[in-house]
Formats: structure tokens, C-alpha cells, sequence
């Protein structure tokens, strides 16, 4: 069966964060990965795989043939884990035994040229002693490409359910779930000049917000907004593995709430340049460097204009060991709830060990920084440090069951004052931290 072509970037996009959350269900905690936000991921060389380090090695062992009926690979997988989280709230007093339960399932074509495929997942959190804490997400998408001579087209469509957490770099005013909905739609096409390529790409985005539960009911439909993204990205092959890239993105969020969203309603500017150096087996890395620019379009908040950059490296220095280190600076981007005047800071350093044949060890730490600008007239600006260390233990059983231990610490400071105002009343979240110990241990299955 020959490679599939180009289609297996878009599949990433839409099924790649998928497969790994349920694989990875007991692991560490999730982190955004920056490098999506400014190289649309349906680019060649632009998804997270990084040539035959150890973490590669983890997951072919978890990629199973699948269940094969026609034209079409069907992959299910599925994971229960169990633990403790000693602050589920970000608050004093919010500890609380967990369990987790996720399930999701990929269809993928395996013709040689067009491609289509689609996903569906649900990852269920249940905490014992704090039940208004519990939260489900779901997700769906599909997706395809069509090859036209040397050129690809790309549509996607995917469809979440998720939820704010207060303990979310960034988020304020959250004390227990609040759930969102996102549709995206997503449309790109690949034109090929012998080493340089042009990828137009268009998107749209609506994010829907309710209520959050338990005791202290607030209402974020005022997060409720739009975006329209457009972009182009230019790719120049400088050897078999190396490449040059430059692009430029625009995007327009629109806020619905009558009572806020003249305030925080954008247009955004930004240009990249970066370089994707993949030939060399010991060390891979990957820059962008640039300049982003928001304007508020109805508000008397001040344009912002700001340097954003981002460096991300893979070295291999044995077949065992895998060191992997991200730094970046950004503008929020316009697909985070609260990227109306926030500044994210975030460095990672992550060490991946194969201990045996069928056990990975994983150590990671992390630093995360938020500075969110008020647009209201007399609210503070609200900054956010948070610190993150941990490890993992993976051991594949069997080629269909792998069995995970994993410990996480966080710790976060905060003060000043949050600009979430709901359409109910303003929340307002004084200067205060949280420390959090998690330990998980589960079982995952999967074909």
C-alpha cells in the first residue's frame, strides 16, 4: 500500500490530539502546543513527528493495523484511569479522588491519492468528593483531500464540546467547569513550484459559551465570539529536509455579548519567518520569529503590537533518550476564549527514555507565563506564573495494552484583578496561588 499523500498532515490535525489523549489518558498535563498556532498543520513538515526519536518508537507500538472493512481502517481505542488530584479547583479544600474514562474511535481511507477520514472521542472526569467538579468532552471531525497533479485541497470540519478549567494558564474568573462548543471549518490549497510551495488558508471559527455548575453559577456567554482567519504560508526547500517559511495571518473575532463585545471585538495582524531544519538525525529544530498587531476595532483600548517568537528542538543523543525543549512568546491566539488582550509565555523541557523494549520513561518541567491587559476602564490587569514538573511510566503489555503510572505537580501565582464581566455580573478574582499534586495509574486498549 503506497503512503497516503498530504492527506496524513490534515488527519493530524483533526485525529493526531485525539489519538494521543487517549493513549496518554493517565499522563501529564495538557500544555498547548504553540507551534500549531502559527504553521497551520495540514503543511507538509509542519506536524509534531519528529524522524525516529523515542517517543515515535512509544507510539508505532501503540499503532495497531486496525480493524480493515473495504477501503477503510477503523481504529478504536480506549483507557480507564484512577487517582488523586489534591486541587481540582485551584482552591483551598478541593481535593478529591478521580477517575477517568476515555474512548474515541478513527476511520481513515487508505486509497493512494484522495483521502478522507473522520474521529469521534469522549473523555469523562469524575471527582468523588467534589461532583459539581465533573466534566465530559467530546469531540467530532472529518475530513478529506482531493490531488490535483502536483497540488493538494484540503476541507475539514470538526465539532467540540469542551470546558474551561480554573486551573487553566490564563483563564480567570472560572471556579468550577465551564462548558463551550466549538465549530471550525477549515479550508487550504497546496501549490506546488518544483522546491517552493503556497498554501492559502482559510478558516472559521464560532465558540459558544453557557454556565458553569455547581454553587457559584456564572455565565460566560459574553466569551461567546466568532473568528475568521485568513493566512498564507510560503515554504522553500533548501535541501531534502530543511526548508525556509514565511507567512502572513490575519484574523477578525467578533465578540456577541451586547454588553461587552464592542470592548473586546479585534482585527490581528501577523507576519513569520522561521526555518524547519529536519536532515540531521541527531538534532531537528524548528524557529519562528515575528511580529503580531491587534487592533480593537470598537474600543478605546490601545492597539497592541508585539514581538512573538518560538523555538523548538528535538535532540537524540542515543537511541534511547529523546530531549525535546519548546520556547515561545505570543498574542493569544485568536482561537483561546480569553485572547482579547492576553500575552502567553511558555518553555518546556521534556526527557524521553526507552528503559526496555515495551517500557518509556517520561520527566518533563514547564513554565508558563499570562499578562492580561484589561479593556474595562478601571480594572487591573490580571498575570498568572505557573510552574509544572513531572513523570510517566508507560509499559505496553501487550501489543493491544499498555498500562501507565504517572505523578504531576503544579503550582501557580496570580494578582490583580480579571476583566471577565458575564452578562449576569463581573467576576472579580484577587491575588492568589495553588499548589497541585496528581497521581494517576490506569489501563488503555486499543486496535
Amino acid at each position: 500500500m503506497r503512503k497516503l499523500v498530504s492527506f496524513g498532515h490534515i488527519r493530524r490535525l483533526l485525529f493526531g490530539g485525539l489519538f494521543v489523549s487517549c493513549i496518554s489518558a493517565t499522563a501529564l498535563p495538557a500544555h498547548a502546543q504553540l507551534v500549531q498556532q502559527y504553521f497551520p498543520a495540514d503543511i507538509p513538515g509542519y506536524a509534531g513527528s519528529f524522524g525516529a526519536s523515542v517517543v515515535n518508537r512509544m507510539m508505532m507500538l501503540n499503532q495497531t493495523n486496525g480493524i480493515e472493512v473495504g477501503d477503510f481502517v477503523i481504529r478504536p481505542t480506549a483507557s480507564e484511569s484512577t487517582g488523586y488530584n489534591s486541587n481540582v479547583l485551584g482552591v483551598p479544600g478541593s481535593g478529591s479522588a478521580e477517575a477517568e474514562t476515555s474512548a474515541s474511535v478513527r476511520v481513515n481511507s487508505n486509497w493512494a491519492r484522495d483521502a478522507i477520514g473522520a474521529s469521534l472521542s469522549v473523555d469523562d472526569h469524575r471527582f468523588f468528593a467534589l461532583p459539581e467538579a465533573n466534566f465530559t468532552n467530546w469531540t467530532a471531525g472529518v475530513g478529506g483531500s482531493v490531488n490535483l497533479g502536483n497540488d493538494v485541497a484540503t476541507v475539514a470540519y470538526s465539532h467540540l464540546n469542551l470546558n474551561l478549567s480554573a486551573t487553566d494558564l490564563g483563564v480567570f474568573g472560572v471556579v468550577t467547569p465551564a462548558p463551550y462548543s466549538v465549530d471550525d471549518v477549515r479550508l487550504s490549497y497546496e501549490k506546488l513550484f518544483s522546491r517552493f510551495s503556497i498554501t492559502p488558508l482559510l478558516e472559521y471559527e464560532n465558540f459558544d459559551f453557557g454556565q458553569s455548575s455547581g454553587a457559584n453559577v456564572i455565565d460566560f456567554d459574553s466569551l461567546s465570539h466568532q473568528t475568521v482567519i485568513g493566512g498564507v504560508t510560503g515554504r522553500y526547500n533548501v535541501s531534502p529536509g530543511n526548508a525556509a517559511v514565511a507567512i502572513l495571518r490575519t484574523s477578525d473575532a467578533q465578540f456577541s455579548s451586547q454588553s461587552t463585545g464592542s470592548n473586546n471585538s479585534y482585527i490581528d495582524y501577523a507576519g513569520f519567518l522561521g526555518l524547519d531544519f529536519r536532515s540531521d538525525a541527531v538534532l531537528q529544530y524548528r524557529a519562528l520569529f515575528g511580529a503580531e498587531s491587534r487592533n480593537f476595532t470598537q474600543s478605546t483600548a490601545a492597539t497592541i503590537t508585539a514581538p512573538v517568537f518560538e523555538l523548538d528542538a528535538i535532540w537524540l543523543p542515543s537511541d534511547l533518550d529523546t530531549i525535546t525543549a519548546t520556547i515561545a512568546r505570543r498574542l493569544d491566539d485568536p482561537a483561546s476564549p480569553f485572547a482579547r488582550n492576553q500575552t502567553i509565555f511558555d518553555g518546556r523541557l521534556e526527557l524521553d527514555h526507552e528503559l526496555r523494549q515495551n517500557v518509556f520513561l517520561t520527566a518533563y518541567a514547564e513554565l508558563g507565563k499570562s499578562d492580561s491587559q484589561s479593556n474595562v476602564a478601571g480594572v487591573a490587569s490580571q498575570n498568572e506564573t505557573q510552574e509544572h514538573f513531572g513523570a510517566r511510566a508507560r509499559w505496553y503489555v501487550t501489543q493491544h495494552v499498555s498500562a501507565t503510572l504517572s505523578y504531576g505537580f503544579s503550582h501557580s501565582t496570580a494578582n490583580g484583578n480579571s476583566d471577565v464581566t458575564t452578562t449576569s455580573n463581573t467576576t472579580d478574582t484577587s491575588n492568589g496561588s495553588f499548589t497541585s499534586n496528581v497521581i494517576m495509574v490506569g489501563v488503555n486498549l486499543f486496535d
